[in-house]
């Protein structure tokens, strides 16, 4: 006999019937506990009056009070909601029939009485009449003589004891009257345009505005109900909104495209009396039901759109981790649980009080095989009973079946095995440097292996496993595969990531970080990815991934759901393999620690701001400051807040509200984050000037879904920066600078004028002293070269009669050529005094080195043999340079007259030697005296200039410095190498320049 180890239990908890209801009392933002009427003014804001004022509630428990208006009225304790009879007006009444526009988000006070607001009824104004604002009336036991109920299209229908009139719109007396007896005025309710009267849950009569009367009956959920069941009418005329409760649940009645009314169950289980519900508005796009309460203030009740799964069972904690869909459909998880598609709940007894259940997965013959601490449990394909039970001694705790249908296992043992199911045995085929926290494939040979130090690939063919250096020590949570080259990975602090053929993208987090701790990832079939975190759930667009990859400008962006949703912890579970699962209806299961999170990811409403953003609240310094087009602000203070407000009653975590300031002459180019919880702004200094507030708000989960408002402020200047003061300011300015211009010009002009003079004067001086120079340079000139002339004919005809003689004497010889020296060297200092008087530059041209030398060596020769000297010129007779034959010759004479001079019974050298790149240089070397090192630097550098430089002049002669400044002439450098008592050489480089044909000295 079999014993049936499964247990039929109730259907699972899915937290109080699929409802999120909160209420908000005075400790929570409402001024007092009452609410008498609920509306939504042109905006989309929502209204509540109260024995406080009119109150705006602006979504997820946020309240704003006005207080200034109590010192505006005799009495802030407000009676009544009336729609006006403008479009988008809406009024609150106080007790003494003040009345209140609330319009654009903001409570208006105003002159106009109660009648003033209606204008309308005229004709019956002497009657007693009593305006019908709301069911349940404030006084059910008051039956008034005539009853006013406003039609919700801008006319009313009077209901007296016996006859109702109609009033269209604008017409101050009724255009049609009908009997109707013996009815209740409490049962009387309109919806555009059109009277009902309910005689029971499921019956009613309509009139229209041609008093046309109709029996009908109610339509939709309703019909469920018999006729004869208990109701209450619940009608709010400011939001044209009809309602029924009953049997304790509330139904919504909305007319039909046939013209009769229909109802929808909206809510069920919540008592209606026992908190004194006197008020309903339902916000139909954000799925909520305002409920406003004579005494516990306000309820806001909504839909779960996700439904946790839950077990109420003895040692069932409801945290949840591993799951596996069994071959029926069913869902097995934690606790031996085992759900339905309908959420029905089961119990596998064989796994009832097994704890660490840490895999779970179906093997060979779809048998159910669950990883235990010590063991492996092997259960029939309906958990029924236990077929086999293996050994865990690795304590493996992850088991992957890849497509060879080969079951791969991992644990806290480092260790990576495979079941050899021809053995019946495991294997083990590797060792990993941590403890293995995931499996996935990566393609048909490799798996990847997350561990919590890093992710790993294993080849199973070649059996070796290699790092991916990317991941570093990273603990890896989750691997989903997309295709053999994109994976998905999730990570244990360090956010999630795309590893896609090699190449891995971090991406950026929310905005509070949640998803650092990423624990899986799912898609739907919309293109988004759903990833479950520590702190709640997100969706984001995998094309908007993509894109960040390819270039990460643009920040993707996350929706959040949270408990606000539905969820009864925000903390989810990983660590599991899988992490999560994909239905087979598409719904997705998600572990977390109370419940399965359970839900269609295809009907799930993602929720945005979509209407208008004001200027809320604008205060300077602490002071209020008024609300216009243009907002005044004093150039002096402290702190300016701003603060906006939106209608939105969805969850506030995905209202992304960014701003930027532009200056007019300074436009922005970044967008900043707004205060998050109050939507508020702070800012500390402002230039003088006007500023554009640029806000905007996102409207959709595109990156270019975006709404915007503008708003401008402007800075008052100071005195200093205003217009008048800059333009007298500019002017003083110009008249300065006119005055300085016209005082210096006047003192230049008169200096000119001296200096003009100066300058003629000294001119004229130097006139006079340049043309006295050039007469006595040319006199002594004259006077040396004319006598030298005379000396050098007669002591050559006196040498010719001498040797005809054959009279030789040495003097006359040493006479004869000292006066030639003489008469030639003052012969070029003639040439060159020409030149340099008549201001001619020097034209330089093809010399014929070896021949200058040589004109100068036969000059000296003859005084060289003299001192025992002997002169060799061993330049090559072709060589040809660039330069001036008259200075070349002064140099040169100058240089040899140095060397012979100080050098005796030894040699003077001329040679040239051709250098690399067009350089050429020639040198004269003696074996004289030579030259001590301060004469060698002053010659060289001219740096060191000793205090006795006419002294070292004196003892070289100033034939050395003329030689080196005649040598600048022709772009030649000079350089001298001596030793003391060995002699002195002298060289003189030169560069040709290709595109001149001029020689330049080298640097």
């Amino acid at each position: 006999m079999t014993l049936l180890l499964i247990v039929q239990l109730p259907r699972a908890n899915t937290s109080n019937n699929g409802y999120l209801i909160k209420q908000y009392t005075d400790e929570h933002g409402l001024p007092q506990n009452s609410i008498k009427g609920i509306g939504q003014d042109n905006l989309g804001f929502v209204w509540l009056i109260t024995e406080k004022g009119p109150v705006r509630y602006d979504g997820d428990g946020l309240f704003r009070t006005f207080d200034d208006l109590s010192t505006k009225l005799k009495s802030d304790r407000m009676v009544a909601l009336y729609r006006g009879s403008q479009p988008n007006e809406f009024w609150a009444q106080s007790e003494f029939n003040e009345m209140i526009l609330l319009k654009d988000g903001k409570p208006t006070t105003s002159e106009k009485p109660l009648w003033g607001v209606l204008q309308k009824l005229r004709s019956i104004r002497e009657k007693t009449l009593y305006h019908s604002v709301r069911l349940p009336p404030s006084y059910p036991d008051y039956t008034p003589q005539h009853l006013v109920v406003p039609d919700g299209a801008g006319g009313d229908f009077v209901i007296s004891s016996d006859s109702i009139s109609v009033f269209p719109p604008f017409h101050m007396s009724p255009t049609a009257s009908i009997p109707f007896a013996d009815a209740n005025l409490w049962q009387f309710a309109s919806l555009h345009g059109k009277l009902y009267y309910f005689e029971g849950i499921r019956q009613y009569t309509e009139i229209n505005k041609e008093a046309c009367v109709a029996k009908k009956n109610i339509g939709g959920d309703l019909s469920d109900l018999p006729n004869s069941t208990p109701f209450n009418l619940y009608w709010n005329p400011v939001s044209n909104q009809l309602f029924v409760y009953a049997a304790n649940s509330l139904y919504r009645l909305a007319e039909t495209e046939d013209g009769n009314l229909s109802s929808t169950l909206l809510l069920t289980g919540f008592d209606f009396r026992q908190h004194d519900i006197i008020a309903v508005h339902h916000l139909a796009s954000e799925g909520q039901i305002l409920l406003g309460s004579e005494t516990d203030g306000l309820f806001v009740i909504q839909k779960r759109f996700f439904t946790p799964l839950t077990i109420d069972l003895p040692h069932a904690n409801n945290v949840f981790y591993t799951q596996a869909l069994l071959p029926n459909g069913s869902l097995l998880s934690d606790h031996g649980a085992i759900f339905d598609n309908d959420g029905t709940l089961k119990r596998a007894l064989p796994l009832v009080g097994k704890k660490h259940q840490r895999g779970q997965i179906i093997g060979p013959g779809e048998t159910i095989w669950i990883l235990l601490k010590d063991t492996i449990m092997i259960l029939s394909r309906d958990a029924s009973r236990i077929v086999d039970i293996k050994p865990n001694p690795m304590q493996l705790k992850y088991i992957y079946k890849d497509d060879s249908a080969r079951y791969w296992l991992g644990g806290e043992e480092n260790l990576l095995a495979y079941y050899d199911a021809s053995r019946d045995t495991f294997v083990v085929r590797a060792s990993l440097p941590s403890a293995i926290t995931y499996i996935e494939r990566a393609d048909d040979s490799v798996l990847f292996i997350g561990t919590r130090k890093g992710l790993f690939s294993y080849n199973t063919v070649s059996t070796t496993v290699t790092g991916i250096p990317a991941f570093g020590d990273m603990h890896i949570r989750s691997i989903r595969r997309e295709s053999d080259g994109r994976h998905w990975v999730t990570t244990y602090q360090h956010g999630f990531f795309l590893y896609e053929n090699g190449h891995i993208t971090a991406f950026p987090l929310d905005k509070n970080r949640y998803l650092t701790t990423s624990h899986c990832t799912l898609e739907d079939d919309n293109g988004f990815i759903w990833i479950s975190t520590n702190k709640g759930l997100f969706k984001v667009s995998k094309q908007q991934l993509l894109d960040y990859k390819k270039n990460n400008s643009e920040t993707p962006f996350y929706f959040y759901y949270n408990k606000n949703w539905g969820f009864d912890s925000n903390e989810f579970n990983g660590g599991c393999m899988p992490c999560a699962i994909k239905l087979p209806d598409g719904r997705f299961s998600f572990p977390s620690l109370r419940g399965l999170v359970q839900f269609d990811p295809m009907t799930i409403i993602d929720e945005f701001p979509d209407d208008a953003i004001i200027l809320d609240k604008v205060s300077l310094n602490g002071d209020t400051l008024r609300i216009g087009d243009t907002i005044q602000i004093p150039r002096n203070f402290s702190r300016l807040d701003i603060k906006i407000a939106t209608p939105f009653y969805g969850n506030p975590h995905n209202m992304e509200i960014e701003y930027m300031l532009d200056r007019s002459d300074k436009p922005s180019s970044e967008w900043l984050p707004f205060n998050g919880i109050h939507n508020s702004l702070s800012i500390n200094n402002l230039s003088s000037g006007s500023h554009l507030l640029r806000i905007r708000m996102r409207s959709g989960l595109t990156l270019r879904d975006f709404k915007y408002a503008n708003f401008r402020l402007h800075v008052q200047p100071l005195f200093h920066e205003t217009w008048w003061f800059t333009a007298i300011f500019c002017m003083s300015i110009g008249l300065i600078f006119w005055l300085m211009i016209y005082v210096r010009t006047k003192l230049v002009l008169k200096q000119n004028r001296l200096l003009i003079q100066k300058v003629n004067e000294r001119t004229e001086d130097l006139k006079k002293q340049y043309e006295w120079q050039q007469h006595l340079s040319a006199s002594i000139t004259h006077d040396i070269k004319a006598p030298l002339h005379y000396v050098v004919q007669t002591l050559h005809a006196m040498q010719s009669r001498a040797k005809a003689q054959r009279i030789t004497s040495g003097e006359i010889q040493q006479i004869y050529h000292a006066t030639q020296h003489i008469y030639q060297y003052s012969n070029n200092l003639t040439n060159l005094s020409r030149i340099m008087r008549t201001k001619e530059w020097l034209v330089l041209h093809d010399v014929c080195l070896h021949q200058v030398v040589q004109s100068q060596v036969d000059i000296f020769l003859p005084i060289a043999k003299l001192r025992g000297n002997t002169i060799t010129n061993e330049i090559p007779q072709d060589t040809v340079i660039n330069a001036h034959a008259d200075i070349l010759s002064v140099i040169i004479h100058n240089i040899l007259d140095n060397a012979i001079k100080f050098t005796k019974g030894g040699q003077i050298m001329i040679s040239v030697e051709n250098m690399a790149a067009g350089l050429v240089s020639f040198s004269i070397s003696d074996t004289g005296v030579g030259l001590r090192p301060e004469q060698v630097a002053y010659y060289n550098t001219n740096q060191h200039v000793p205090t006795n430089r006419n002294a070292l002049e004196k003892e070289t002669g100033f034939g050395l410095m003329l030689a080196k400044d005649m040598a600048q002439l022709i772009n030649a450098e000079m350089h001298i190498w001596s030793v003391l008592g060995k002699g002195t050489t002298i060289v003189f480089a030169l560069r040709q320049n290709h595109a001149t044909g001029i020689y330049q000295s080298i640097p």
